[in-house]
């Protein structure tokens, strides 16, 4: 398996951005109903940068040791 330093240098190698954020849809920005009010908050999933590479070393930011994940820095994202 490539590591993360290699993956992350692919795609800055190609010329491509890491995959469009699923969840705000490469936004960045979520939109929500509270009550008849429309807000909008910064995306949950990608932090706001509307791309989103998951952390192949993690789910949830813990590494399997228990401690925070070194490669994502406990945020299972690497963009």
């Amino acid at each position: 398996m490539p590591t993360t330093t290699t993956i992350v240098d692919a795609y800055e190698a190609l010329g491509a951005l890491a995959p469009e954020c699923g969840m705000c849809e490469g936004s960045g920005m979520v939109t929500f109903l509270l009550g008849p009010y429309e807000h909008s908050r910064e995306c949950d999933q990608c932090h706001g940068v509307g791309r989103y590479l998951a952390c192949p070393h993690c789910t949830d930011g813990v590494a399997p040791s228990g401690d925070t994940c070194r490669t994502c820095e406990g945020f299972t994202a690497l963009v």
